[in-house]
């Protein structure tokens, strides 16, 4: 009887993971939120989200603020995420590097659909770069239900030599999208 996560009824689980020593004593302990839901894109068709068709309605977001720059806090995620409701969008663009962690987490909470994107600023990154960039994005990010798909790219170029980075890393093998690209 899971309760599916979706932008409009963003339902969410919690679980606890706790690293214990020899002698059975905590040493370590993680709590994360998670949601249940499938993604699909059908051909000539749509996104369709738990089976259902949806229409993205959404912004690019850069991580700035007015009085504190790049520099910003869960406070502002909340109302950079809550304004983007309030005018009836359902997605965000992370244009030109992957959300911090906040961000997602409100985007979670209040149901966002994200294209969590890993790219340079207006170029694309080399390979070596590239793959670390994936591997963290990938790592750090993959239970967000709000996660829909990863850009790889933006409008100033993709490294194809990327794409197949994310599925290793992604149980949901989400698509890897290229901004800009028409496919």
């Amino acid at each position: 009887h899971v309760q599916l996560w979706n932008a409009e009824t963003p339902n969410l689980y919690q679980v606890t993971v706790s690293l214990k020593d020899n002698t059975g004593k905590n040493v370590h302990s993680i709590t994360e939120r998670f949601g249940f839901r499938t993604v699909e894109i059908r051909k000539r068709d749509g996104v369709y989200v738990n089976g259902n068709k949806i229409v993205l309605k959404g912004t690019n977001r850069h991580t700035f603020y007015p009085e504190s720059g790049r520099t910003t806090s869960k406070a502002l995620s909340i109302l950079d995420a809550q304004l983007m409701k309030e005018m009836n969008m359902n997605a965000v663009r992370m244009s030109h590097y992957p959300p911090e962690k906040h961000f997602l987490e409100v985007c979670d909470s209040l149901g966002l659909y994200v294209l969590d994107e890993v790219t340079g600023w207006q170029n694309r990154y080399d390979t070596e770069a590239g793959r670390k960039l994936v591997r963290e994005t990938v790592i750090r990010d993959v239970n967000h239900p709000s996660v829909i798909w990863w850009d790889n790219g933006n409008e100033g170029g993709w490294n194809r030599e990327l794409d197949g980075d994310f599925a290793p890393l992604d149980p949901q093998k989400r698509i890897v999208f290229h901004p800009w690209e028409r496919y």
